[in-house]
């Protein structure tokens, strides 16, 4: 069970597509969803989605919610495709779990 499971919380990544808008495109509805406290990162992607929002939250029903009551109630939010972090392996050069990291301890005088 989800609830269950003893972590530091939730990181998951929104992919959305919106409408932009005239003179501005994606601009406005970026720095939108900026302003939420929940969001960490917004970037304006190619392909399938506009954008790429990455979101933190204390439970997975913290981010459902703010997926649902937050961000696609903006009039500009067409669809959202929500994907929950399972395991990180490696972020920002940093590896999680080095296989060949040397495991012995430090010996100290």
């Amino acid at each position: 069970n989800w609830d269950k499971l003893d972590n530091n919380g939730v990181t998951a990544m929104i992919d959305v597509k919106v409408t932009p808008e005239r003179e501005v495109g994606f601009n406005s509805v970026a720095e939108r969803i900026c302003r939420f406290s929940e969001v960490t990162s917004v970037s304006l992607m190619s392909g399938t989605y506009d954008l790429s929002v990455v979101v933190t939250g204390e439970t997975m029903q913290d981010i459902a919610w703010f997926v649902s009551h937050k961000l696609s109630t903006l009039d500009q939010v067409q669809s959202t495709v929500t994907h929950f972090i399972l395991k990180r392996y490696k972020q920002e050069n940093f590896i999680f779990s080095d296989p060949y990291e040397d495991k012995r301890l430090v010996v100290s005088p």
